[in-house]
């Protein structure tokens, strides 16, 4: 079975959107491990604090409520940066 490439094809996407699909090899080796070390402090930070069962609970939604805030004002202060 083939490993799926998950986060990869996000990076693609990513780069593709930022108008760097060909960038410098030096340039999309540093952004790749930008991009691979968020998406797995990401992972680590639902991994810790997600409830363990089927349901989800009040913490998990006061927890992607509080990361849906945080990308929402990095989002507004980088379009304000422009």
């Amino acid at each position: 079975m083939k490993t799926p490439r998950l986060i990869e094809n996000e990076f693609d996407g990513f780069m593709c959107a930022v108008g760097l699909a060909d960038a410098p090899g030096v340039q999309r080796k540093e952004m790749r491990s930008a991009f691979f070390a968020g998406a797995y402090a990401f992972w680590k930070l639902i991994e810790a604090n997600a409830s363990v069962g089927p349901d989800v609970s009040d913490q998990d939604m006061a927890m992607m409520e509080a990361i849906q805030l945080e990308f929402e004002a990095f989002r507004a202060a980088l379009a304000a940066s422009f």
